[in-house]
């Protein structure tokens, strides 16, 4: 006769504690910790980007020169003349593909680690050595430059081509003149040891803003295309100036740089008819020539100049509406 149990639930109890304990060993298994410098499990992407806030964001970058762009078109009385998805797209192109072109010019310490280990040497040739000039130049050591190439610049390139292809044909040449930049500024650099201000504001403010009025579909036979003109090179000039003098308040240069398109976004607004807009610049530029005349620092004055260039377009959008 069977062994029946001494208390009803008894036999439920242990099948159900047995399959607790089932469940915990899978759930165990399942989530094992991955093993130290095991690091494959952690990218599922082709391209590994990563996106953060580049310095303080309220500053003149590029995706606040298309902003820029966009007010100086009227976009506040008429509307963004651009789809959300184009506008998105455009956004994307100019300020973290192309940047991420541009960075390239700065060297190794504006760029992420690159693990030598991630890519080996999959083709041997008798002139990579280690320790060869040739493997020191072109190595795909962390110190190689075809290593840069194979890993940053070539993925960046591809992707801000196929971003630009989507837009139209002006995207695709101009990320071509950003990669010619992105080159000229490598070159440079490695040459004299620093990047020129002149190169960063082209690729910072002056060609971001030209693609934007290209998106926008503005041509010179416009009414108002040598104001949008004019308003680009000016803040292109006032970029290089505030360049120069972030390396050197006494820069004799940067400060002419400044002066010149200070002058000429007064006399361009008065031209535009917007005299209440220029009082109010005047007063976003008197913290820089205070500064430049105490002769310290501009690092904190990136939010005026910024505050300045999106005002400035403004400025023009509303008057060019009005007349």
């Amino acid at each position: 006769m069977a062994r029946q149990p001494a208390f009803p639930g008894a036999s439920s109890g242990s099948q159900l504690n047995r399959s607790w304990q089932s469940a915990l060993r899978l759930w165990r298994a399942l989530t094992a910790p991955v093993a130290e410098g095991d690091l494959t499990l952690s990218s599922s992407a082709t391209i590994n980007a990563q996106f953060w806030f580049s310095q303080f964001p309220l500053r003149p970058t590029a995706a606040w020169a298309a902003v820029a762009a966009l007010l100086a078109a009227g976009s506040t009385t008429f509307g963004l003349p651009l789809g959300w998805r184009e506008l998105a797209l455009l956004l994307l192109l100019v300020d973290p593909l192309w940047g991420a072109i541009w960075r390239l010019a700065a060297g190794r310490l504006e760029l992420l680690p690159l693990r030598e280990g991630d890519v080996p040497s999959l083709v041997w040739l008798p002139y990579l050595e280690p320790g060869s000039p040739a493997a020191r130049l072109l190595g795909w050591d962390d110190k190689g430059v075809l290593h840069l190439i194979m890993r940053v610049a070539l993925p960046s390139a591809l992707l801000a081509v196929a971003i630009a292809l989507t837009l139209s044909p002006a995207a695709v040449w101009l990320t071509g003149v950003i990669l010619a930049l992105g080159l000229a500024g490598w070159i440079v650099r490695h040459t004299v040891g620093y990047v020129p201000a002149a190169l960063h504001s082209a690729a910072t403010i002056g060609i971001p803003w030209a693609l934007t009025l290209m998106q926008l579909g503005m041509n010179p036979q416009q009414e108002f295309w040598t104001y949008h003109v004019v308003l680009v090179l000016l803040w292109f000039i006032h970029n290089w100036g505030e360049g120069r003098l972030l390396r050197a308040p006494t820069d004799l240069l940067g400060i002419c740089l400044l002066a010149a398109s200070d002058l000429g976004l007064a006399l361009l607004l008065v031209v535009a008819r917007a005299p209440l807009w220029l009082a109010l610049m005047s007063v976003l530029w008197l913290p820089t020539w205070l500064l430049i005349y105490q002769r310290r620092p501009l690092q904190r004055l990136n939010f005026w100049w910024l505050l300045s260039m999106l005002i400035s377009g403004l400025a023009l959008g509303q008057s060019l509406i009005v007349s």
